[in-house]
């Protein structure tokens, strides 16, 4: 598990130590992971030039499995919903098929 950032490296480093956090976070600087999700916000009321919050469970296979795309900056998935998602995985639920080539879908949706 990690978590895909598109910000500056020295602000999430800061923030990561301020919260103690452990997870692995990959920076995104050219926004080029993002933009393949389909979860790049160029403008908005909430955002510029940032992600829009999303939550992709993927499963060992590569196939998304999971996705919650945030409306809004404070949009965010429930926990137990998270719980949920990834239980059905530990459960070996059947796969979904996978993307087509390397990429992921095309542009999800917002929630």
């Amino acid at each position: 598990m990690f978590v895909i950032v598109g910000q500056r490296a020295e602000k999430v480093e800061a923030y990561r130590k301020s919260q103690n956090l452990t997870l692995p976070i990959v920076i995104d600087a050219d926004r080029s992971i993002i933009k393949q999700y389909g979860v790049y916000h160029r403008l908005g009321l909430t955002a510029f030039n940032i992600a829009r919050p999303a939550t992709f469970i993927i499963d060992r296979h590569q196939r998304i499995r999971f996705m919650y795309i945030g409306a809004d900056q404070g949009d965010r998935p429930d926990h137990t919903l998270l719980v949920a998602e990834l239980e059905k995985l530990r459960l070996r639920q059947p796969a979904s098929p996978p993307p087509e080539g390397d990429a992921p879908p095309a542009e999800p949706a917002p929630r």
